[in-house]
């Protein structure tokens, strides 16, 4: 991030000390940092490789040596100083004393573009003829155009914006219609939502949640209720690495978008979910695959094709379940049941 507003990022993670992999400052630099930018984080000892090397990245792209890592088991003083009493913790502090959490992954992407949304107003305010450019400000950003009197809707945009200012962007512009509206961009998956279900702190909660839910998430422990409890079925792709998930992503949107109606594609960590790989008809221990689970009668229907997984294959391999041309799989005899069509997956 280059931005000529000086700050510092403050990591503290986990209880273990990986020696070594981490370059920690000396309470010496660590107060320099502070008090030459005002903007500061730091504090770091922990045994995560992934960790490790996201962090890595975020510096080398920002290339601000006011973003370093301190270890706090070593020196736990100055981080006491700092409020940082249990690890991990991700704090960014300005000058004049106020401090804002980061809550979101430990990827280098998301920590830079905390640091941006944190040095900007919580709520920009604009007109709609120079709106446009801040349509493309953040990967999510959600505007009010509120009517000239309807302070009201104002005063909850203003909450709300307090409230995910570390996650979303939020802009104030002029009224598009002639009721008071919210508009939402997602950037990222190329989508626009529009509401004027603006009355209650609710219908504004459920727009931001519409607007952020990624097109193609990744199943975790925390999340995987959001998705198997909807009724949809799921298109699992078990993949290990950030590479090929984010490759996956990429090349499945157009896909995603036209099925998303009654099916969620959804990218499942082959590691952490080793477990369910044989459940759905793939080899145990695989690194990488695609599966079909039907939620509402529990067939599977893993992608046993030759073909690289590609969306011209993946949507001939759906269109083959729905004509009932695959057989779902069953796990003790090791295939299905013959003359089913499977008409809304």
């Amino acid at each position: 991030m280059k931005s000529s507003i000086s700050w510092a990022l403050c990591l503290a993670a986990a209880l273990v000390r990986l020696a070594g992999a981490w370059d920690h400052v000396s309470e010496t630099k660590l107060q320099d940092a502070l008090d030459s930018s005002g903007y500061t984080l730091i504090a770091c000892n922990d045994a995560s490789r992934e960790l490790e090397k996201e962090w890595a990245f975020l510096e080398k792209a920002e290339n601000d040596p006011n973003i370093v890592s301190f270890d706090c088991e070593a020196h736990p003083k100055p981080c006491k100083d700092l409020d940082v009493t249990s690890f991990p913790a991700i704090r960014l502090y300005h000058r004049d004393g106020r401090m804002d959490r980061y809550r979101g992954e430990r990827k280098a992407r998301e920590m830079g573009m905390f640091i941006h949304r944190a040095l900007q107003p919580f709520v920009i305010e604009t007109v709609e003829s120079t709106a446009g450019a801040l349509r493309l400000l953040d990967d999510v950003v959600i505007m009010a155009h509120p009517l000239p009197d309807d302070w009201s809707l104002y005063e909850r945009f203003k909450a709300l914006a307090k409230q995910y200012r570390d996650r979303y962007s939020f802009v104030v512009s002029s009224p598009i219609q002639d009721t008071s509206a919210l508009t939402c961009y997602n950037n990222v998956d190329d989508e626009k939502h529009v509401t004027s279900e603006v009355a209650t702190v609710q219908a504004l909660e459920n727009f931001v949640k519409l607007c952020s839910d990624p097109l193609i998430p990744e199943l975790t422990r925390q999340n995987e209720g959001q998705y198997t409890k909807t009724g949809k079925s799921i298109l699992h792709y078990f993949a290990t690495t950030e590479a090929e998930k984010e490759s996956y992503r990429v090349e499945m949107r157009p896909l995603a978008k036209k099925y998303s109606e009654f099916l969620h594609f959804a990218i499942t960590d082959a590691d952490d979910y080793s477990d369910i790989l044989p459940a759905v008809g793939l080899k145990a221990g695989a690194k990488t695959g695609l599966a079909l689970e039907n939620r509402n009668t529990g067939d599977m229907f893993p992608y046993k094709r030759a073909k690289k997984i590609t969306a011209k294959n993946v949507e001939d391999f759906l269109n083959d379940i729905i004509d009932g041309n695959i057989k779902p799989w069953n796990q003790d005899a090791g295939s299905g049941q013959e003359g089913r069509s499977h008409e809304e997956l």
